[in-house]
């Protein structure tokens, strides 16, 4: 049996004065997602892939250093 995987934006979070869009991967009927993806609005250039956990500002402010 195969499980739709699905992505939805769910968060924009303002870092720095750059605005980062957050999606979740969801598997299936699952309604926490299994990994996050950070993308930078601007440019659309993702940033970070497969976060397991919800990035905060702090934790996106270091990652893009």
């Amino acid at each position: 049996m195969q499980t739709e995987n699905t992505t939805r934006k769910i968060a924009i979070l303002a870092v720095d004065g750059e605005n980062f869009e957050v999606d979740g991967h969801y598997q299936g009927s699952d309604r926490k997602a299994r990994c996050y993806t950070v993308t930078k609005s601007s440019d659309r250039t993702i940033r970070v892939e497969n976060i397991s956990q919800f990035p905060t500002h702090q934790s996106i402010r270091e990652l893009m250093n």
